[in-house]
């Protein structure tokens, strides 16, 4: 590819991240980024999960931009790849700038590094030659991004700059149901095992912060398990140093390290490891060995019961919230355990009903003490224990979203299970009960399978393979076929309809340009050659229904009455192949007149009236099937209701309409939102899509909250259980389903 080719195609001329391929010990190859392990979702490559990992990340750095990559492979090779906006990888040449590749014999970043002491005045070093083709903001590729280990530079120490009054970021290290979690400005931050979490938590305040704050210092305000309090300045090459709270005393710098009393037995003294017997830097409260340069001095934190923390009207804010646990650990397969701080504490559970989160500046203005530092690898710290045990504070439960993907407003910002390869970016599901089937790629055969899951743990239950060329045109939906409960999906060529507990499907021959419609009540076909007739799927074979002039088919009786509708309040029900009946007019409410139809099931039918003083309104009234008698009626409703603004929870109870939540035994209803308009619902919760945010309501029409702004895209729901709620999001050509938890 030449440079006019990669110009055109808009490839940076340096690389923006590094990945690297590396083999464990006992010849697990690892991938990694930016000298951070990348987690393989299953089914997925490695190569493809690198690739996937940096479009995520590059998505929030630099959305919209192709990024080029540079990697290295276990034998030394090294590779150069640019990914464009939609994911596509594809090779490109080495840069002209040259680079000093790394040797095999380098160290990666789970090898054990050096302990060095955080420096309290850091030397200044020479400021490197500015390079023309590096992209504005960011440093060039060649120099490691903050808090990274990489081969290709070796990190330099940078004169110190002073430290803003205004804080950066604010990260957290909590301690939920026994395992350490990061949560950065309120993102939560997967802690990969074997890398010391005080480090990942400053390499990720370090990433936001080059977003905004490229080559300068912030002050980081952050929050240890127990509730404790520390303010660190945060170099631009990634370098910590303490730092007192804006407006406390300088942090000492001469004294020996102190260790406070404790009640529990003290930590035993850690060694310094060498490079004949390594050893994993391992935060801990105990003091340091000796060195030969002496460590910075530091000091005990004060607990929160001497100075509790406060918000911005003085109130003190509580540090002892949890929330309960759920029966199981759902973290996907693919994510190792998590290395619990060493504690012999136990964290006690408070009440779930507390969900006080501290803010940003709750934490500035608490004015706790700064925080003892330990130095593990490249920068670490641990914060020192007093006599209070630790008090977890509010947390999602699961992993975190990945980079640049969020949840819907009013949920955690986590999941507790995936489904990759997805087979559409706006798949049809269907939930009934514990089971969730939709369709996947099959990428043994390049088609398409349907999967049938646990609803709660994602515990594959049963699957089908499609016809290797069947092309997915309707569903997975969920209907009944002469009396039996059916997962239906249509094809170009074909309707398929497995039982809910699996086996062989049924199959019916179908046309290509035939509409077919999946409804609750059962399916039905019309053909464009034939105005006069719709068809049925019934008695095991499609058959035949007259179709009056103007009038839509909606629904299918069980013993294979078609109920057809018109915009003038008619309806027909059908048995016949040839001939209609004479059609039946709904009873319209007092000073009203017919409107559109809107929803129907096996049992009810539910239209549009418009009131003949507010034609721009419309109020809604159910009718039984089929008798077609009265059920409930609404109030007007303004906008009016079409059947694209209608959503009927799947037990029919309850629907949104509009901006509207309705009670289908009554008629009573209320506004959720004003600007609320449907995009997905289940038996427990419905979710309005609100600019590049989505909202969240329950089934009583109460919403969630507001949205949090995060950045990156939001992961569209698509249903849910009383547990869960499954959302979809793509990151180039790949979509997932993440079963989102819907309590804290």
């Amino acid at each position: 590819m030449t440079n006019d080719e990669m110009a055109a195609r808009g490839v940076p001329a340096q690389p923006t991240y590094v990945l690297s391929v590396r083999s464990d010990a006992d010849g697990t190859e690892s991938g990694w980024l930016d000298g951070e392990r990348v987690m393989v979702p299953p089914g997925v490559g490695l190569h493809r999960a690198l690739i996937q990992a940096a479009r995520r990340r590059a998505d929030v750095d630099l959305p919209g931009q192709t990024v080029r990559v540079v990697g290295t492979t276990p034998d030394g090779r090294s590779f150069h790849m640019a990914i464009d906006p939609d994911g596509r990888a594809f090779e490109v040449p080495a840069p002209q700038q040259p680079y000093a590749e790394p040797g095999p014999s380098q160290p990666g970043l789970s090898q054990p590094k050096p302990s060095r002491p955080v420096a309290a005045e850091p030397e200044s070093a020479p400021e490197p030659e500015p390079d023309p083709d590096a992209r504005p903001g960011r440093p060039p590729a060649a120099t490691p991004r903050p808090g990274a280990v990489s081969a290709f530079t070796p990190m330099q120490p940078e004169a110190e700059q002073p430290v803003p009054d205004d804080v950066s970021h604010v990260a957290e290290l909590r301690e939920i149901d026994g395992k350490l979690v990061g949560v950065v400005d309120d993102d939560r931050l997967t802690l990969m095992p074997g890398d010391d979490p005080y480090e990942q938590l400053l390499r990720a305040a370090r990433r936001k912060a080059d977003t905004h704050a490229a080559g300068e210092t912030v002050r980081v305000v952050g929050r240890t398990p127990d509730g404790r309090v520390w303010h660190i300045a945060l170099a631009p090459d990634g370098t910590p140093r303490i730092v007192p709270p804006i407006g406390g005393q300088p942090a000492p710098t001469t004294s020996a390290p102190v260790t406070p009393a404790s009640p529990t037995p003290t930590t035993p003294t850690p060694t310094t490891p060498t490079p004949t017997s390594p050893a994993a830097p391992t935060p801990t409260a105990a003091t340091p060995a000796a060195a030969t340069t002496p460590l910075p001095a530091t000091a005990a934190l004060t607990p929160a019961e001497q100075e509790p923390l406060t918000d911005e009207a003085g109130r003190v804010i509580p540090t002892t919230t949890t929330h309960a646990s759920t029966a199981h650990d759902y973290r996907p397969d693919t994510t190792e355990s998590i290395p619990r701080e060493p504690d012999e504490n136990t964290a006690q559970p408070a009440s779930a009903e507390a969900d006080a989160r501290v803010s940003r500046r709750g934490l500035l203005v608490g004015g706790a003490g700064a925080g003892v530092l330990v130095l593990g690898g490249v920068a670490a710290f641990l914060a020192t224990r007093g006599d209070d045990k630790p008090k977890p504070t509010p947390a999602p439960t699961g992993t975190a979203m990945p980079a640049g993907v969020n949840a819907p407003a009013g949920l955690p910002n986590s999941y507790l299970w995936s489904v990759v390869g997805m087979s559409d970016v706006a798949p049809e599901i269907v939930v009934n009960g514990n089971q969730l089937v939709c369709t996947t790629n099959n990428d043994a055969t390049g088609g398409i399978q349907l999967v049938s899951l646990e609803a709660a743990t994602g515990k594959q239950q049963w699957k089908s393979d499609l016809p290797v060329d069947a092309v997915v045109t309707r569903g997975p939906a969920q209907a009944t076929i002469d009396g039996v409960q059916s997962v239906v999906v249509v094809t170009q060529s074909q309707i398929l309809a497995w039982p809910m507990t699996g086996g062989n499907p049924k199959t019916w021959p179908v046309e290509q340009n035939w509409s077919t419609s999946i409804l609750r009540s059962g399916v039905i076909l019309t053909k464009p050659s034939d105005k006069a007739s719709a068809f049925v799927l019934h008695g095991g074979q499609i058959t035949q229904r007259a179709l009056p002039d103007t009038a839509n088919p909606v629904a299918l009786l069980p013993d294979g009455t078609m109920v057809a509708t018109n915009a003038r309040g008619q309806v027909w029900r059908v048995t016949d192949a040839r001939t209609a009946p004479k059609p039946t007019t709904l009873a319209a409410p007092a000073g009203s007149s017919p409107g559109t139809f809107v929803a129907a099931t096996a049992s009810q039918l539910i239209t549009a009236f418009v009131p003949t003083d507010d034609p721009q309104a419309s109020m809604l009234r159910s009718f039984a099937l089929p008798t077609l008698q009265p059920r409930i009626t609404t109030r007007p409703f303004r906008p009016a209701i079409f059947p694209t603004n209608f959503m009927l929870a799947p037990d029919q109870s309850w629907a949104v309409a509009g901006n509207a939540w309705v009670d289908m035994t009554n008629g009573q209803s209320h506004v959720i939102a004003a600007q609320w308009s449907p995009i997905a619902v289940s038996q427990y919760n419905s979710w309005s899509k609100s600019g590049d945010n989505v909202l969240t309501a329950d089934s009583k029409g109460k919403s969630l909250g507001a949205a949090v702004e995060r950045g990156g895209q939001v992961a569209l729901p698509h249903g849910g259980t009383d547990k869960l709620a499954y959302c979809v999001a793509s990151v180039g050509s790949d979509t997932t389903m993440y079963a989102v938890p819907l309590t804290r």
